[in-house]
């Protein structure tokens, strides 16, 4: 062994350390700063509600910290592997021209084809995996809407990602799928969320009255982020009746949630007791209820 290639290995051998040891690193500060952001979590759910549970959030955190762990361990050693196939190849590579060339394409061709076909799901998953972790479009404790669907990210694994619907079902999707499909992150920046609630009256309602009576309910809940008055809009003029919108800041999903319900409960009160007709086809409904005299006699 000449000169030149004792100092090819031996910066090949620097090269390999200070890789393995930059894997570490890296992995431990990508941790910690994941688990940060799981500690800081204020909720788990989509909707406030009693659980089974004794402390359902400190739950929801061990859980998502240990699968944070579990995934980035599977990172970090498929990294270090990679590099040691990588050193290893650099270290063989003055004496590849010693092997015969037919004996490395089968060699190459034949673990590259095996691997293919045996490993394709797992591979696609864990790359797919990969990207979500690391485009952080998705984080454990997002709340979103897939699929008409919606719920919490509960954990991000190597291979798939568990969405905990607001019912407490499990939602399971191949990360794969999951990195090609379109969906709603309501807390990929920030938690507000401005609610609306849509509704219909008649033609003959008094609309300053039903102003009134929506921005009423809406003032009533205490979910409300009072960073302005509630908005009201007419949104559109149909045959049959009028769609009205009314908006509100709420400070996260999870209020969001109960805000449009307790502004529902409270709309349907509000223009009942005002004897404000609501229904979108009330006067054919009006009609068919109490028909004139002369339709009774057909």
């Amino acid at each position: 062994m000449n000169h030149v290639q004792i100092y090819y290995f031996a910066i090949i051998v620097a090269a390999g350390i200070g890789l393995l040891v930059s894997i570490q690193v890296i992995h431990k500060r990508a941790l910690k700063k994941r688990k940060a952001v799981i500690d800081r979590l204020k909720n788990s759910e989509t909707i406030d509600t009693a659980t089974p549970l004794d402390r359902p959030l400190r739950s929801f955190k061990n859980r998502a910290k240990a699968g944070v762990t579990n995934r980035f361990s599977i990172f970090r050693r498929v990294a270090t592997f990679l590099a040691f196939i990588t050193l290893l190849i650099a270290v063989s590579f003055p004496f590849i021209d010693q092997l015969p060339q037919a004996f490395i394409s089968i060699l190459v061709g034949s673990a590259a084809i095996i691997t293919g076909m045996a490993a394709k799901p797992f591979i696609d998953n864990f790359l797919s995996g990969i990207a979500i972790t690391a485009s952080k479009m998705l984080n454990i404790g997002d709340t979103i809407l897939i699929n008409e669907q919606y719920g919490t990210i509960e954990d991000i694994s190597s291979t798939h990602t568990i969405i905990k619907l607001w019912d407490w079902r499990r939602l399971v999707i191949p990360n794969s799928t999951m990195i090609n499909m379109e969906f709603v992150n309501y807390t990929l920046n920030d938690k507000w969320q401005w609610a609306h609630v849509e509704f219909f009256v008649s033609y003959d309602s008094d609309l300053d009255l039903v102003k009134k009576i929506a921005q009423d309910a809406a003032l009533s809940s205490d979910k409300r982020m009072g960073i302005e008055e509630p908005t009201f809009w007419i949104m559109e003029t149909s045959r049959d009746s009028i769609k009205c919108w009314l908006a509100t800041w709420a400070t996260s999903p999870i209020d969001a949630w109960e805000l449009k319900v307790e502004i529902r409960t409270s709309l349907v009160i509000g223009l009942k007791k005002a004897g404000i007709k609501t229904h979108i086809n009330y006067h054919s409904v009006e009609n068919t209820l109490h028909p004139t005299g002369a339709e009774m006699q057909v």
